[in-house]
């Protein structure tokens, strides 16, 4: 199993493209598996046809639903975009745990030590990270699976779209974060999504 690191890439002119270059990298066995958590989600669709595998599963993990031919920002409703824009600063997003109460990121990481190893490698965002409008996915993205794995009631309605959509859906009374806290748990769920 390979992991990519994709923070470094957030200052390059196209993300979408960074990303989408970094996944050609990785060498698809005769079945693959992708899998984007939260924002990530958006970016599945370039990144499985850059995999391009024969056998290909695209997983949503408590993730949003791709948006080809908008950005980020062009996805959201007005208010969550006004309050987007009204947090950036010099061209910046601040980091993402800085956008919630101090006491949220507490409830879902209660071990002190947890909380600080996955907190102190996120990045802040360059604004074109947010306004890239993302391309209209190609070949593999359509011939391969799509599964949706509900982690948090906040994702109730997208799991929901993604069902509509036609995607295996499976869910589990956790958290955003659960893969971190509960990471047994999570691979068996995931595990059991990927059966035939």
């Amino acid at each position: 199993m390979e992991v990519l690191d994709l923070r470094p890439l957030v200052e390059s002119t196209s993300f979408h493209a960074a990303v989408c270059t970094a996944a050609a990298t990785v060498t698809p066995g005769a079945h693959t598996v992708v899998v984007g958590h939260s924002r990530a989600g958006a970016y599945l669709p370039g990144i499985a046809d850059a995999v391009g595998s024969d056998q290909l599963d695209v997983v949503f993990m408590d993730a949003r639903l791709p948006h080809p031919g908008t950005s980020w920002i062009g996805s959201l409703p007005a208010e969550r975009a006004t309050w987007l824009r009204e947090m950036a600063a010099s061209g910046r997003l601040p980091r993402w745990d800085t956008w919630f109460p101090t006491a949220s990121l507490a409830d879902l990481l209660p071990d002190p030590e947890q909380r600080r190893r996955v907190l102190d490698g996120i990045p802040e965002l360059p604004w074109q990270v947010v306004s890239e409008v993302l391309p209209t996915p190609g070949g593999a993205w359509h011939s391969a699976r799509h599964i949706y794995l509900q982690l948090s009631a906040a994702y109730q309605s997208t799991a929901e779209q993604a069902e509509k959509r036609g995607y295996r859906v499976r869910s589990l009374d956790a958290h955003h974060l659960a893969m971190v806290t509960h990471p047994a748990v999570v691979a068996d769920l995931l595990v059991s999504a990927l059966q035939p």
